[in-house]
């Protein structure tokens, strides 16, 4: 692939300002940007338009997840990436016109530390940290990350220490929230937290600098317009944005071979390595939280089927909302109650049972977004279940205890497997919630769903998908058919008690 360096477009005239009458005043181009670009890129947009320009509709993300968005919807305008192994993939994909992608900003990376922590901080001392917060292996910075440590020397050593985020910005946000002591982040987010300080800067030979390109999607029907705002970024309007926001200039020449020296992750082989421990976790998460959850969703689907208090509706509301409120939001409120800087964390904590990025962190979360099914299922069993029954053995002098174990939990038993079903099944797949909570940790919270997640964010690691995915719904399908031979079973049990 030939990259462009700072550079116009090929075939394209570099202009001060956008040209004034182009588009019908309707017109609008999507720009798909790299998440770290989402504080500047609005604000070269803002003068842009002030300028004549044709209107601007933003969409930030990983650019792992944007390079694919704009492969298959074939809706985006212009390109905006923090990595030039995205750019080459969407060029093999007849996305994008070979050497059309131009190199507009860089951005170092650095150690960012809770503002409490004073201390000067060095690679070779984060040894010291329990854990030091990267973004995912496959996204820019993660990649980024690990090659900087290689060459600091240090990555053999703190490879146990490394818990992922989904984005820079989640692991930002375990360092901000005092989760993870230390991260290694983009200078510019770094700068824009308050709650953390920048520690060390990876500057210097062999360090590598994250490379934003800026490239116009070729399904375009606003090409010239798309070609004209990269321009704009890259000239004399743009850049003194982006080195207000502390973003570095361009290299004027890129070495043969360094982007791939940069670009180069983790490949599907390497990958393929860690499908049995998603699938082992999977299944461990997945068993813990039906496991745990069982007693909770028979009581509460008892009390909500078979009592009315005050409050009944509340309670009701409170079990129920997982299921519509999002798994992040979830997540987030789990981490905001169990984090190890809150009370209750770290009381748990001190305990020896800390819940962040613990195998015991992905279970609550599973637990929590699967309940609701659990006790909807569940009450409803109940609530099929005829009251005669219960009422006649009353009259027959046993006791509600007795009459709940021997008579109204055997006829609720088929809703109860169901339920368990549902929720053992909910929690195999479970992302949002984990993903916050427990994080994206090989070997420990890395279940089958962010294995998956942790694939489509590699170009080499794609076809490996079909592994988790195949594993996921073998493992759902035995799961249902088991459910069904226990039904069926219960059933025949329970008709023979009726006939007899």
């Amino acid at each position: 692939m030939a990259l462009l360096a700072p550079m116009q477009l090929k075939g394209a005239v570099l202009s001060e300002g956008p040209p004034k009458a182009r588009q019908a005043k309707d017109s609008v181009l999507l720009v798909l940007a790299a998440a770290s670009l989402a504080d500047v890129l609005p604000r070269i947009g803002d003068e842009w338009e002030r300028l004549g320009g044709t209107p601007l509709v933003f969409s930030f993300d990983a650019t792992s997840r944007l390079a694919v968005q704009a492969s298959q919807s074939g809706s985006g305008d212009v390109f905006f990436s923090a990595d030039p192994q995205w750019i080459r993939w969407l060029e093999e994909q007849g996305t994008v016109s070979p050497g059309s992608a131009i190199h507009f900003a860089a951005n170092d990376l650095v150690i960012a530390v809770s503002r409490d922590i004073s201390v000067p901080v060095q690679p070779d001392m984060l040894s010291v940290f329990e854990r030091i917060a990267l973004a995912g292996e496959n996204v820019p910075a993660g990649r980024y990350a690990r090659t900087a440590l290689e060459q600091a020397g240090v990555w053999s050593e703190l490879e146990g220490h490394i818990v992922r985020g989904g984005s820079v910005r989640g692991a930002l946000e375990w360092v901000a929230r005092n989760e993870v002591p230390a991260g290694i982040v983009y200078r510019t987010d770094a700068e824009a937290e308050p709650s953390v300080r920048i520690a060390f800067v990876f500057e210097g030979p062999g360090y590598p600098q994250a490379q934003y390109w800026g490239v116009p999607l070729g399904s375009t029907v606003y090409e010239k317009s798309a070609v004209d705002f990269v321009n704009f970024v890259l000239g004399d309007s743009g850049q003194p944005f982006l080195r207000e926001a502390g973003f570095s200039p361009p290299q004027s020449d890129i070495p043969d071979g360094e982007e791939e020296r940069y670009a180069a992750g983790d490949t599907g082989d390497d990958l393929v390595a860690s499908v049995s421990s998603a699938v082992r976790l999977s299944l461990i998460v997945a068993f813990l939280a039906t496991l745990v959850g069982l007693v909770p969703a028979i009581g509460l689907g008892w009390l909500l089927a078979r009592r009315d208090f005050p409050g009944k509706t509340i309670l009701s509301t409170v079990v129920t909302a997982p299921l519509v409120i999002p798994p992040v939001v979830t997540g987030f409120l789990l981490l905001s109650v169990l984090g190890a800087s809150t009370p209750l964390g770290g009381l748990i904590a001190s305990l020896g049972f800390p819940i962040p990025f613990t195998i015991l962190g992905a279970s609550i979360a599973a637990l929590v977004v699967g309940l609701p099914l659990y006790v909807i299922t569940v009450r409803g069993a109940f609530e099929a279940v005829d009251p005669m029954y219960e009422e006649l053995s009353w009259t027959l002098g046993s006791s509600p205890w007795r009459t709940f174990f021997r008579v109204s939990l055997p006829l609720a038993l088929p809703g109860i497997a169901a339920g368990a079903v549902l929720a053992f099944a909910r929690s195999l797949g479970e992302f949002g919630a984990t993903v916050v909570l427990a994080g994206n940790v090989e070997g420990s919270t890395r279940t089958i769903a962010l294995a998956v997640y942790t694939l489509l964010e590699s170009p080499t690691g794609r076809e490996t998908v079909w592994i988790l995915v195949g594993a996921s719904v073998v493992i759902s399908l035995i799961a249902l058919l088991g459910f069904e031979a226990l039904s069926r079973r219960q059933k025949r049990r329970l008709e023979d008690r009726h006939a007899r």
